[in-house]
């Protein structure tokens, strides 16, 4: 794969004619601002359990890009992350990601709902609009609260 990896960052990814589907190395904990930026022949990507923060405009531009999901251990996803890509409809999260950029989602036209990973079940989130910060700790708020539910 064309891959450029430094420090358990990846830097950046070549786009390949023909390769629509890609699993990103577990030695990649970071993936840097850019790196995927208007790959578009990608049409689905395999992140390893080691990925922990997609940086600002990680996979900006990726307008081919249908699914995509995020381990557990993912903590934050940057600004811009994802914009544009329009073909985005199959987006899985854990429930351990703290922040969502500012615009990570803007443009994602077809992503009306998410899955969301939370003490191994996957539970899923009707979107009304763009998945932002904002939208995205009242899904954790109310997934805090359904654990606590079933405790009692």
């Amino acid at each position: 794969m064309n891959y450029k990896i430094k420090r358990g960052v990846l830097k950046r990814y070549k786009d390949e004619q023909g390769v629509s589907e890609i699993f990103i190395p577990d030695n990649v904990g970071i993936i840097d601002e850019g790196a995927f930026c208007d790959c578009t022949n990608l049409v689905r990507i395999l992140v390893p359990d080691t990925v922990q923060v997609i940086s600002d405009t990680a996979f900006s531009g990726c307008e081919n890009l249908r699914c995509i999901a995020l381990p557990e251990g993912t903590v934050r996803v940057g600004w811009y992350a994802f914009r544009g890509c329009r073909s985005l409809s199959d987006l899985t999260i854990p429930s351990s990601l703290k922040e969502i950029g500012r615009f990570a989602f803007m443009g994602c036209d077809h992503l009306i709902s998410v899955k969301v990973t939370h003490d191994d079940k996957v539970y899923k989130f009707n979107l009304r609009g763009e998945l932002n910060n904002e939208r995205w700790q009242k899904i954790r708020a109310t997934l805090s609260s359904v654990g606590k539910n079933m405790a009692s």
